[in-house]
C-alpha cells in the first residue's frame, strides 16, 4: 500500500510540472502558460498576476509573477537593464548575481538577471514592448524548491506572449465615428489662439501649460509648453512644436523634454516625427541613446500631442463614444483611447458657471481621465474634482504666477 501511494504521489508531482492551460489577460494584453496544478492570484503592485505552486503546507513554494510597467521616461532596453541591475543591488542587499544575458521572448528583445538573496533564487526577465512599456516576468524559488520547480517555472516564462487586443465590435463602431469626425473636420476659429493653464498637485499649483493653435499654409500649427516644478530641483519641462492637417493625414512635430531631480541629475528626451502617406518616420534621442524608425501608420492614427487638440472635437461630437488611436514619438505601437462624452449642460468649472461638456477618456482600456470642454471645443479642465493631479484654465498671469 505504501508503494502504491508513493507511486501516486510521484505521478501527481510529474503532472504538476506539465504545462497547464494558457492564461490570457486581455486588459494587459499578454498570455502565459503556467504549469498544470499551479493557481492564479491577483498580484501586488506593480505585479498584475501571480502563478503559485501551492506546496505541501498551503504556502506557495514556487511563484511566477507578471508585472506590466508603463515607464514615465522613454527607456531603451539597455537603459532599462542598467536601472534594473542598480535596483537589485540596492533593494536586495547582499544579493549575488549569477547570470545576466539578452534573449528573445516572443520574438521581442528581452534580458534576464538571475540572482540569489536570503536563500531564494530570483530569475527576472524584462520584455521590451516599446520604450514606454515593459513586462516583467519574475520567478521566485525558495532554496528547497529550486530543483523541483525551476524547469517548470522557466518553461512558463518562455511561454509568455504579448497579445495585442483587437478592437471589440463596440470599439470598432466608436473608431468609425471618430474617423468620420476627423475626415469632416475643418479649422474652427474658436479653437485658434493661445491659452494658459495651471498644473495642480492637490490644491497647490505646481506648474503651468501653454497651448497655442494657429493656421499656417493650410495646416494647423501648434505649440505646447508644459512645466511641472515640484520644488527642491524636481522639474520637468517639455516644449513641442508641430503642425497637422484638420483631417490628420499630415502630422509633424518636434519635442524636447528636460527632467531634473533633487540630486541634480538631468535627463533629456528629444524626438521628431513626420506622419503622412501611411508612414510614420521618427527620430529619437533618449538621453544620449538614439534611434530612427519608419513605422506603418494606419488610417486615423494620431500623434499623441496632436490628439490633445482632436479630443475636444470628439467630446463635442454629441453624447456617446468615439475612439482614436494615438502614438507617442517614443513608441513603436499605438494606444487606443475611448472618449465617452456627456451632453452639454451648465455647470460650475473651477468657480465659473458656464455651459460645458465632460468627457471620460479611457486610455489603453485601463486608465481613466476626465476632461471638461467649453462648447467652443476649448479645454477648461483636465482631471475630476477629486483628482490628485489636475490641469485648470487660467489667465496667463495666473498661470505663470509662482505658488
Amino acid at each position: 500500500m505504501h508503494a502504491m501511494w508513493r507511486a501516486w504521489g510521484i505521478a501527481l508531482w510529474v503532472f504538476a510540472q506539465d504545462p497547464g492551460a494558457v492564461f490570457t489577460e486581455s486588459g494587459h494584453e499578454f498570455s502565459i502558460r503556467p504549469p498544470a496544478g499551479w493557481v492564479v492570484r491577483a498580484g501586488h503592485r506593480p505585479g498584475v498576476f501571480r502563478f503559485l505552486h501551492p506546496g505541501s503546507d498551503r504556502k506557495a513554494d514556487a511563484e511566477v509573477q507578471v508585472a506590466h510597467l508603463i515607464t514615465p521616461n522613454p527607456t531603451p532596453l539597455k537603459t532599462f537593464e542598467i536601472q534594473a541591475k542598480e535596483q537589485i543591488l540596492s533593494g536586495f542587499k547582499g544579493a549575488v548575481i549569477h547570470e545576466e544575458r539578452s534573449l528573445p521572448i516572443d520574438g521581442r528583445p528581452a534580458f534576464r538577471v538571475r540572482f540569489t538573496h536570503d536563500g531564494t533564487l530570483h530569475i527576472k526577465t524584462a520584455v521590451h514592448r516599446t520604450n514606454l512599456e515593459y513586462y516583467l516576468v519574475d520567478i521566485f524559488l525558495p532554496k528547497q524548491s529550486i530543483d523541483a520547480h525551476r524547469a517548470a517555472a522557466e518553461a512558463a516564462v518562455e511561454s509568455f506572449r504579448i497579445v495585442p487586443a483587437p478592437l471589440s465590435p463596440e470599439e470598432s463602431e466608436a473608431f468609425g465615428r471618430g474617423l468620420d469626425v476627423l475626415k469632416s473636420a475643418k479649422p474652427m476659429p474658436a479653437m485658434l489662439g493661445e491659452r494658459w493653464y495651471g498644473l495642480f498637485v492637490g490644491p497647490r499649483k505646481s506648474g503651468h501649460q501653454r497651448m497655442k493653435l494657429s493656421e499656417s499654409e493650410g495646416l494647423l500649427a501648434f505649440e505646447l509648453d508644459v512645466v511641472l516644478d515640484l520644488g527642491e530641483g524636481n522639474r520637468d519641462a517639455t516644449t513641442t512644436k508641430g503642425a497637422f492637417s484638420p483631417d490628420g493625414r499630415v502630422q509633424r512635430l518636434e519635442t524636447d523634454q528636460v527632467k531634473t531631480n533633487d540630486k541634480k541629475e538631468r535627463w533629456q528626451f528629444r524626438a521628431s516625427a513626420d506622419l503622412r502617406d501611411g508612414k510614420l518616420k521618427v527620430s529619437r534621442d533618449m538621453n544620449g541613446q538614439k534611434e530612427e524608425k519608419t513605422l506603418d501608420a494606419s488610417e486615423g492614427m494620431l500623434l499623441s500631442d496632436v490628439a490633445e487638440f482632436v479630443r475636444g472635437r470628439l467630446a463635442l461630437n454629441g453624447k456617446g463614444s468615439t475612439l482614436m488611436k494615438t502614438i507617442s514619438p517614443f513608441a513603436d505601437e499605438p494606444n487606443v483611447e475611448m472618449v465617452e462624452a456627456g451632453a452639454a449642460e451648465t455647470m460650475d468649472v473651477d468657480g465659473r458657471r458656464q455651459e460645458a461638456v465632460v468627457a471620460l477618456s479611457k486610455m489603453d482600456r485601463r486608465r481613466i481621465q476626465a476632461y471638461t470642454y467649453g462648447t467652443d471645443h476649448v479645454l477648461l479642465r483636465q482631471g475630476g474634482g477629486k483628482s490628485v493631479f489636475s490641469v485648470r484654465a487660467l489667465s496667463k498671469d495666473e498661470a505663470l504666477k509662482q505658488p
